[in-house]
């Protein structure tokens, strides 16, 4: 969403063919107005009363969209570079007119092998063992089908990122 980061902030990077579907993912990862509101007056609480617990578990993401895949391994490199890699990598598998989310997650995670990366698609051409030879490891790969709940895949990822 912008070059600042927050350590505490999970880091998501969304690729996807369609403006309509990216929207729906922003809105999902987006924290509401009242709760950067709740953010800020924890962060002056903090640093009035030199506490530094929260008891604040909800999730915030930084969110980076793009609509290609060589867009999203640019980003990622860029990223890792900086010091600053995505926890969480998702990816539509059909993206044309460029290379397609499969190949894309290869060569994202030749970058960085610790990501957790996300497959969604809407057909079922891709199986999920083809997927699970090509961007091993397993335990760091997961699939989704469309139509998905784009709030329920907020949650997921952050319980992904928080149990490794």
């Amino acid at each position: 969403m912008g070059s600042q980061y927050n350590d505490e902030n999970i880091r998501v990077l969304i690729a996807d063919d369609d403006e309509y579907i990216l929207q729906a993912y922003r809105d999902a990862f987006a924290d509401t107005e009242s709760t950067q509101a709740m953010r800020a007056l924890d962060e002056l609480a903090a640093e009035l009363f030199d506490t530094t617990d929260s008891d604040d578990d909800e999730p915030h993401f930084d969110v980076v969209a793009c609509s290609q895949g060589d867009d999203a391994i640019s980003l990622a490199e860029k990223a890792a570079n900086e010091g600053h890699p995505f926890d969480v990598v998702i990816l539509d598998v059909r993206m044309p007119p460029g290379i397609d989310g499969v190949e894309t997650g290869c060569r994202i995670r030749e970058l960085d092998p610790d990501v957790e990366i996300v497959f969604v698609t809407g057909f079922s051409d891709v199986p999920l063992e083809e997927l699970q030879r090509r961007v091993p490891p397993p335990l760091k790969l997961h699939y989704f089908n469309k139509p998905l709940s784009f709030s329920r895949l907020a949650q997921d990822v952050a319980s992904m990122v928080r149990e490794h």
